[in-house]
């Protein structure tokens, strides 16, 4: 299955998105809103994501969700947070950020990368840059793995 991994390095900002059941993604230069557009179009009501906390204090991933809509790719939500992101989608919580799991732990421990070695991040989960919008294919142990961890259905 196809698992989208998305960055926020400020859990205040990781609230406000699950609360207002509302993702998007931050602006960058042209040639990279343009890929992220392109790949943004690939995704469907139903695909599963899981928010990245990147702050150094976390360094976590945290609230699984479902796609509840797709990318607004011209779309900018300015509502949500205090400055303006791009691309916005709803999404349906499955937790929210009061619970964590170490990216390290998680990157070792998900049986998709278990015996790769690599335990890189940004290269495993794909959750930021020039990666938003790139699925990780996990298999279905995979994502019960990260429910269990970090659902609260």
């Amino acid at each position: 299955m196809k698992l989208f991994v998305f960055a926020c390095k400020n859990i205040t900002n990781i609230w406000a998105g699950v609360g207002a059941r509302r993702w998007a993604v931050s602006h960058v230069d042209s040639a990279n809103m343009a890929g992220r557009a392109t790949r943004a179009k690939l995704i469907k009501p139903g695909h599963c994501g899981v928010i990245y906390c990147s702050h150094p204090n976390y360094k976590s991933l945290t609230t699984p969700f479902i796609f509840k809509s797709t990318p607004d790719i011209q779309g900018v939500e300015n509502e949500v947070w205090p400055e303006e992101w791009r691309m916005p989608f709803s999404i349906a919580p499955l937790g929210s950020p009061r619970l964590h799991w170490k990216a390290r732990e998680a990157v070792s421990s998900l049986p998709f990368n278990k015996s790769s070695g690599n335990h890189n991040i940004a290269t495993v989960l794909k959750p930021i840059g020039t990666a938003v919008f790139s699925p990780i294919e996990v298999g279905d142990e995979d994502w019960a793995m990260i429910l269990e961890r970090l659902a609260e259905i």
